[in-house]
C-alpha cells in the first residue's frame, strides 16, 4: 500500500477556503508525532482565480483567533501547475462539481481526487460545502474552520491507515494519546530497576512480574529511585485528607520492600507511555488514571521492540511505529 503523505486541497479560488484548510491542518500535523515524523505535507490551490493573491484579511483574523499566527499564503492557480497534480497522493475538493472540473482538466486526478464529504466514509451534510463556496466574512471563515475541525479525525485516520507497512506492533487501545521516545523493554522483573525516566515502557504480563518475580529488595530500590509511595501510604494519605488529618510520614523500608504494585506505579509515573503484550492487568487502569497512552494485548511487543529503539505509539489506535521507518516512509 502506498503511504499517503502529500495532500492537495483544490477548490474554486485560493485566497480563503484553501488557506483555512492548509493552516488548520498543518497545525494538526505538527501536533501529531506520527504525522510529523512521517513528513506529511499540505498544499492548496485554486481551480480558477488569480495567481499570487494574498491571504484574505478575514481569513487572517480567523486564524489568529484560533491561535495560528503569522501564516503566509499566496494563491496558486492549479490550471498552471500540472506538477501539483503529480506531487499529490490525494486531492481533496469541497464538492462533486469541483471534482468534475478538476478531472476534466487532469486525467491524472481521476484516481486521486475525492470530495471531502465522501472522505468520511459516508455522506455527511455537516461536512459539505456548496460548489464554488468561498467564505468572505469572519463568521463564514470561522464556520469553514469548524467544518474542517470535524473532518480532520477522518483524514488523519485515513493517513495512518496507509502507514500500515511501517507498523511494528498493534494491540488494543486502552488510554488515548500519542507518545514518541525511546523504548525500554522489560522481560524480567530485575529489568525494571534499570528503567530510564522518559522512556516508553514495553512489558509482558505485569502481574506475573510484580507478584511472582519481583523480589522485595528490587521493589524497594525502584520505589526509592523513582520517588513512589507504597500502597499502604497512598491509602493512609487518602484517608487522612478525607478526615482532615495530617498526612503521615513516608513508609518504612520494610513496607517498601514488599510492595510490588507501588514499585510499578512509581516506574509508570516516569514513563511517557506503556505497551503490554497481555491484557487484563493493573497497568491498564494505572495508565488511564495517569492519562498516559496505553496499548494492551500487543502480542509479541517485547520481542519486536528493543530497549533504546525510537518508537511512536498511538494509544487511540493501539499502534506502535518504528520512528526510523516512519521517517523514511514512501
Amino acid at each position: 500500500m502506498k503511504a499517503v503523505k502529500r495532500i492537495l486541497f483544490a477548490h474554486s479560488a485560493d485566497n480563503s477556503l484553501g488557506p483555512i484548510f492548509k493552516a488548520t491542518f498543518r497545525r494538526e500535523v505538527d501536533s501529531d508525532p506520527i504525522l510529523s515524523t512521517a513528513g506529511v505535507e499540505i498544499e492548496s490551490a485554486g481551480l480558477e482565480g488569480n495567481e499570487g493573491e494574498l491571504l484574505q484579511q478575514s481569513v487572517s483574523v480567523t486564524l489568529k483567533s484560533i491561535g495560528i499566527q503569522g501564516f503566509e499564503h499566496r494563491s496558486k492557480n492549479i490550471r498552471l501547475h500540472q506538477d501539483l497534480i503529480s506531487w499529490a497522493d490525494i486531492i481533496l475538493v469541497p464538492s462533486l462539481l469541483e471534482e468534475d472540473l478538476l478531472c476534466l482538466n487532469f486525467r491524472e486526478a481521476w484516481s486521486k481526487s475525492l470530495p471531502i464529504e465522501c472522505y468520511c466514509g459516508q455522506y455527511y451534510a455537516k461536512m459539505r460545502f456548496e460548489p464554488g463556496y468561498a467564505p468572505q466574512s469572519e463568521d463564514e471563515c470561522q464556520a469553514a474552520a469548524d467544518i474542517f475541525k470535524g473532518l480532520f479525525p477522518y483524514i488523519i485516520n485515513k493517513l495512518k491507515d496507509s502507514f500500515c507497512d511501517v507498523l511494528i506492533a498493534s494491540g488494543v487501545p486502552i488510554s488515548g494519546g500519542i507518545a514518541a521516545g525511546e523504548a525500554f523493554t522489560v522481560k524480567q522483573a530485575t529489568d525494571m530497576e534499570k528503567f530510564r525516566e522518559g522512556s516508553i515502557l514495553i512489558i509482558d504480563r505485569p502481574g506475573v512480574l510484580l507478584y511472582h518475580e519481583l523480589d522485595e529488595t528490587t521493589a524497594g530500590n525502584i520505589i526509592k529511585k523513582f520517588g513512589g509511595k507504597t500502597t499502604a501510604s497512598m491509602i493512609n494519605e487518602f484517608m487522612a485528607k478525607l478526615e482532615g488529618k495530617p498526612v503521615e510520614e513516608a513508609a518504612s523500608v520494610d513496607e517498601m520492600k514488599s510492595d510490588g504494585f507501588a514499585a510499578f506505579t512509581a516506574l509508570l509515573a516516569k514513563a511517557k507511555g506503556i505497551v503490554c503484550s497481555r491484557g487484563r492487568h493493573m497497568g491498564e487502569s494505572c495508565a488511564t488514571s495517569m492519562k498516559i497512552p496505553c496499548i494492551s494485548s500487543c502480542v509479541g511487543a517485547t520481542e519486536r521492540i528493543s530497549t533504546g529503539q525510537t518508537i511512536v505509539i498511538d494509544g487511540g489506535r493501539g499502534e506502535v511505529y518504528d520512528a526510523s521507518l516512519l521517517h523514511n516512509l514512501r
